[in-house]
């Protein structure tokens, strides 16, 4: 039997709010025609990762394009801005969320 993955996530705001968030190939693909920039702006946090570590707002722009994978077909998406806000300041939440999004268990 094959072993199937959940690739979205649940990250709870500091309201309670739930937001569904996904990294994977295809949504990256999706978002990387609709939001060039974005995309680019994910890969230079992925790509900070890889020489010693995020700093604290690659991580949210890690999350917010998490969530605009997730989200890209919907009509109401939060901004950029709207989604920092709804963050709050849980730093573990939020380094634990792109954890989960960036080193799924296998």
């Amino acid at each position: 039997m094959e072993k199937k993955y959940n690739t979205t996530i649940d990250f709870e705001c500091y309201d309670g709010t739930i937001l569904k968030m996904t990294l994977t190939f295809y949504a990256l693909y999706q978002l990387k025609s609709k939001n060039k920039m974005l995309y680019n702006r994910y890969n230079e946090a992925m790509n900070s990762s890889a020489k010693g570590g995020y700093d604290e707002l690659e991580m949210l722009t890690i999350l917010y394009v998490a969530y605009m994978c997730a989200n890209m077909n919907e009509e109401n998406v939060l901004s950029e801005e709207e989604f920092i806000m709804m963050c709050g300041a849980d730093r573990v939440a939020v380094g634990n969320a792109v954890k989960q999004l960036t080193s799924p268990k296998t």
